[in-house]
């Protein structure tokens, strides 16, 4: 496990927790100081729609026509399009 590793936890669910890693990161095409984990909130059922459920919260503000997911996070998606 990452030892500089921290979490975020969201205000709305406490359940629900980026893991958030400081640093440089580089690829071909961008440079980034922090590296934001979402494997958890993507792989487990319950955090995965404890997000959804926050993100809906969104469609009080903003008329949401369509769902767009990062590559792995389709099951967020689903329960956010379940949500909505």
């Amino acid at each position: 496990m990452e030892t500089r590793m921290f979490k975020v936890p969201a205000k709305a669910d406490r359940s629900v927790t980026l893991k958030v890693i400081p640093g440089h990161f580089a690829t071909n095409h961008s440079h980034i100081n922090y590296y934001i984990d979402l494997t958890t909130l993507k792989t487990r059922q319950s955090e995965a729609q404890a997000a959804a459920r926050i993100l809906a919260h969104y469609s009080t503000y903003t008329i949401v026509d369509t769902i767009v997911c990062l590559d792995g996070c389709e099951v967020i998606g689903a329960y956010l399009a379940e949500e909505l």
